[in-house]
């Protein structure tokens, strides 16, 4: 089995940041070929295997840096800002991968880790049935949303044991034995390749099966996120994602307005400026809630109890949905002030609003975790009934 490399995490860090900007031309060069074909670029994958992008959350014991969340958001947002679809995969691909790692038994470690770390995707939504039979369980499942499937290995997926929808059933399935299935057809995002895929009566053997009733319960790495009790940890990528996608916004439109795209006059004017500058300004509470937040967690997984309370577990999804909101915004904005020439294909402000609007529709960031966000901050201050119904 092979082991991480030992180098210091923010040594490890600093090196994936650099990586971004070395693969930058491959991957934006890539970024219409991905779109046009409904999955990603071949040279862009070969570009982010090469460096280990999808390497980060993976134990160390299994061959990955398993840096901290702080650490990835760093590199996922620098990624966003470069080509969305490229880390949109890189955020499933880490979760995905490590989910497998922390979680599968030894024999299933065994077979998918076998020639290294794989591609991997991930079903983030438990579907279809489970049946014990004989040396395993045959499976039937249509599952949604398998990104970056087409150049997967892997996928980690849950099903529920037949009769009992109590007892989820974690699977690692070899992607060669999947249907996929040609669902993405959309608006944004077109370069993640995000198919659903699908199994009819297929046989897994036990060995490719999880802990049933427990999908998450952590059998390798250092930080035991897992004890946390986090709600979706999950939630920091589509917060690193936010933030860069807004900082490529930001950018872009500075670049047009000083060079009078966005019409002769239209930096000059106040209210233009006024909204900029508001935008700049949200960005950077963007960058130090996800600082505050994750270090705090980070902390936490790592052994100390003190950083981290019951009442936190919520912060960081409601975080992260707040951002991917503002994110949208500060897209439309730079959409609408960077003029006429922003309607016409191809076009990086078109492709930002496209792809920041399908990113804003995923259940993670959904509207209603921050009326439950603020709705959980109530009962835990012990409000009665009449302030909970006030406004």
């Amino acid at each position: 089995m092979t082991t991480g490399d030992p180098a210091p995490e923010q040594t490890q860090t600093t090196r994936l940041l650099d990586a971004v900007a070395m693969i930058a031309d491959v991957v934006q060069d890539g970024a219409a070929e991905s779109d046009r074909q409904g999955t990603l670029a071949d040279k862009t994958v070969t570009a982010l295997r090469e460096h280990g992008f999808w390497r980060m959350r993976l134990c160390r014991e299994l061959g990955g840096l398993e840096l901290d969340v702080s650490s990835q958001v760093q590199v996922l947002a620098a990624l966003a800002a470069v080509d969305t679809s490229s880390a949109w995969c890189t955020m499933v691909a880490n979760s995905a991968v490590a989910a497998l790692g922390a979680t599968m038994p030894q024999p299933a470690i065994e077979r998918i880790f076998a020639s290294g770390v794989p591609l991997c995707s991930i079903a983030a939504a438990p579907a279809g049935v489970a049946v014990p039979d004989g040396d395993g369980f045959r499976v039937s499942a249509t599952w949604r949303l398998a990104s970056s499937i087409n150049h997967a290995e892997w996928l980690h997926a849950v099903a529920f044991v037949e009769g009992d929808p109590s007892r989820p059933l974690p699977l690692a399935i070899p992607a060669q034995e999947l249907d996929v299935l040609d669902t993405w057809n959309v608006i944004g995002l077109a370069g993640t390749g995000s198919n659903d895929v699908a199994l009819v009566d297929h046989h897994l053997p036990h060995e490719l099966a999880g802990r049933i009733g427990n999908p998450s319960h952590q059998l390798r790495g250092t930080r035991r996120y897992d004890l946390l009790a986090l709600e979706d940890l999950e939630s920091y990528e589509h917060l690193a994602f936010a933030v860069g996608v807004a900082s490529r916004a930001l950018d872009e439109l500075g670049t047009a307005l000083s060079h009078g795209r966005g019409g002769s006059a239209t930096g000059d004017r106040e209210i233009v400026q006024m909204e900029l500058g508001g935008a700049l300004v949200d960005l950077q509470a963007m960058q130090s809630l996800a600082r505050a937040v994750y270090d705090r967690a980070d902390a936490a997984a790592a052994g100390d109890a003190s950083a981290w309370s019951e009442q936190d577990r919520h912060l960081p999804r409601a975080v992260a949905t707040w951002a991917t909101r503002r994110a949208l915004e500060i897209v439309q904005l730079a959409f609408h002030r960077s003029g006429g020439a922003a309607l016409y294909r191809p076009n990086i402000f078109e492709k930002l609003l496209r792809d920041m609007s399908v990113a804003a529709t995923h259940v993670m960031v959904n509207d209603a975790v921050l009326a439950t966000h603020a709705l959980r901050t109530i009962q835990a201050h012990g409000m009665d009934e009449s302030v909970r119904r006030a406004g």
